[in-house]
């Protein structure tokens, strides 16, 4: 620390003995600025960990969330397969009947009707292999049928394996349907198609019956992306496609959960499962707000604790700065008061190091009485030794100005010594050697006392 001869100080003693630290006292800090600095120290720090513990958890809890509705869209997958294995079975088993064999239009009907009621499909069609209907369970045996070919429905004649009809728009009906569709060899002449199609309202009771909690929006997704069935909004958003970069990473991976934004706008993160066999999806969207309600409302509840502990620990270190404070400046007050050589009244100590600092204090101020009492035996003693001696004794200080002046000098110069003091030296020899005391009084050794 750097310090300074002869600066004032705050109580305003000046001398070239006192030495003062260079730095303003305005720039310390107070003790309850340290103290409430320290209090910070302590809090904020295990705030930070606070807050990153309570983001891992969240980070975890959402990832088990993120797992958990994956296996949900996987087990909804799995019941959307079974629901069109169980039509594909039927269908198979229609194709393999005597009546498919006989070629009996009529049996054929009666034996569609049976199946279209037992697996909930809204009609059953037999394709030739152009893919004009030959049969539809949806026009009585006879009855004109529509002539122009169904392109989609022709998959299973073409590939000779039985496949999904995505989602279209049936030409009857306007309404949307998908199907399942199997190739069916006839006795002779060339392969047949037996479809069976199906209202997408079918499949929004797979994903209703799931109960999934309210706010999670269920859909199934064909394989170009299109809606087949939701859980919110059925009849609003069947036919629409959904994001394209969800449909993109549906395309590249079986399973997942990635942030996606519904077809009505709503920021979820969205988990689903492709099927391996057919290729259609289900998707699962948890709303993002939903995710981090835990985390806000945790955030919220840890935020108000962490202000009540800062608040309470901020006003036990105001409480214990005001104390600690009011000590020391009682001290401070107590050895000013030393100074002026008055009564050493110390106050109660309020911690063990003010008890320790207040006693030596005391120790000083006994040492301090000793001294100035040996000090004003000394000065009595010189001053009757001065005032007794027969020799006239002038000493003046570094200035030459007279600072002691006894009665032998006042008889020696009849000279008073109340108007001799402070006057220059050199009045006290002649005029003409005046020059010469001066010369000799400035190249004296410092300190030296001058007659």
């Amino acid at each position: 620390m750097i310090w300074r001869k002869g600066e004032r100080v705050a109580d305003g003693i000046v001398g070239n003995r006192v030495r003062t630290p260079a730095r303003h006292a305005s720039a310390l800090p107070t003790l309850r600025q340290l103290l409430l600095l320290l209090a910070f120290a302590c809090v904020l720090p295990m705030a930070g960990l606070t807050f990153a513990l309570v983001g891992y958890q969240y980070q975890r809890e959402r990832a088990l969330v993120q797992a958990e509705a994956v296996g949900t869209a996987r087990a909804l997958m799995a019941a959307v397969d079974d629901r069109l294995r169980g039509t594909e079975r039927a269908l198979l088993a229609l194709a393999q009947s005597p009546a498919m064999a006989t070629g009996d239009l009529a049996t054929i009907h009666q034996a569609a009707l049976v199946l279209q009621h037992a697996e909930e499909a809204s009609n059953v069609l037999l394709l030739d292999a152009s893919g004009r209907q030959a049969m539809n369970t949806a026009a009585p045996v006879g009855a004109p049928l529509p002539t122009e070919a169904w392109p989609q429905m022709l998959a299973a004649i073409r590939t000779r394996k039985p496949s999904v009809v995505d989602l279209y728009r049936s030409p009857l009906t306007g309404r949307f349907r998908v199907g399942v569709a199997i190739p069916v060899q006839a006795a002779s002449g060339p392969m047949l198609g037996l479809n069976a199609n199906i209202d997408p309202a079918s499949l929004r009771e797979v994903l209703t019956r799931q109960k999934l909690p309210p706010s999670w929006i269920a859909a199934v997704l064909d394989r170009s992306g299109a809606i087949i069935a939701r859980t919110h909004e059925h009849e609003r958003h069947v036919g629409e496609r959904a994001r394209a970069a969800l449909v993109a990473r549906i395309g590249e991976v079986p399973e997942d959960a990635v942030e996606s934004v519904t077809v009505d706008g709503v920021p979820v993160v969205t988990a689903f499962s492709r099927s391996p066999h057919y290729g259609w999806s289900v998707v699962i969207g948890i709303p993002r707000s939903e995710l981090s309600a835990p985390l806000v409302r945790t955030s919220g509840i840890l935020l108000g604790g962490i202000a009540g502990v800062l608040l309470l620990i901020l006003g036990l270190a105001w409480w214990m700065a005001s104390r600690l404070g009011r000590s020391v400046e009682a001290l401070g007050s107590a050895v000013r008061a030393m100074g002026h050589h008055a009564a050493l009244d110390l106050p109660e100590p309020v911690f063990q190091e003010a008890r320790q600092l207040g006693l030596a204090f005391a120790h000083a101020h006994a040492a301090l009485d000793d001294a100035h009492e040996a000090l004003a035996t000394s000065e009595a003693r010189m001053r009757a030794i001065l005032e007794t001696a027969t020799e006239a004794i002038v000493t003046a200080d570094d200035n030459g100005r007279i600072v002691l002046f006894t009665p032998a000098a006042e008889r020696m110069f009849r000279i008073d010594a109340e108007d001799a003091l402070g006057s220059p030296v050199e009045s006290l020899v002649p005029q003409h050697v005046r020059s010469a005391h001066v010369a000799m009084r400035q190249q004296a050794p410092e300190g030296l006392t001058r007659q």
